[in-house]
């Protein structure tokens, strides 16, 4: 399982690489959207926590479809997530000891946003 300090440190560096990739959102949303961002990414983790404390991948894909449609709602393009998840899922798994639960998890809530994409 990851640690809260792990959960701490991915939140950050997720929150860093999107305002380094797409820095025209800082400038628009500031603070405030760095600190949406980073919760954003906390509540990410605890989905992907509480999956795997049920062993249930689908509870976290359900949550993902959601989300979506959320974000859809609010003008934030399904390719935002999808970048999101793809981080994290590479975060995974550059980690010493991967938690294949989140890595597998993350791959099947992509598979379903990118049909998601493609039939939007």
């Amino acid at each position: 399982m990851i640690t809260k300090e792990t959960e701490d440190r991915i939140a950050e560096k997720m929150t860093d690489r999107f305002y380094e990739e797409y820095g025209d959102m800082l400038k628009k949303f500031g603070d405030r959207g760095r600190h949406h961002t980073k919760n954003d990414n906390y509540h990410h983790l605890k989905y992907l926590k509480t999956s795997a404390e049920l062993n249930n991948k689908e509870m976290f894909v359900d949550y993902a479809t959601w989300l979506n449609t959320v974000l859809v709602s609010r003008n934030v393009p399904t390719a935002l997530l999808i970048k999101n998840f793809q981080w994290l899922a590479e975060e995974f798994e550059n980690m010493d000891e991967p938690p294949q639960h989140y890595i597998e998890t993350l791959h099947l809530a992509l598979k379903e946003l990118k049909e998601i994409q493609a039939h939007g």
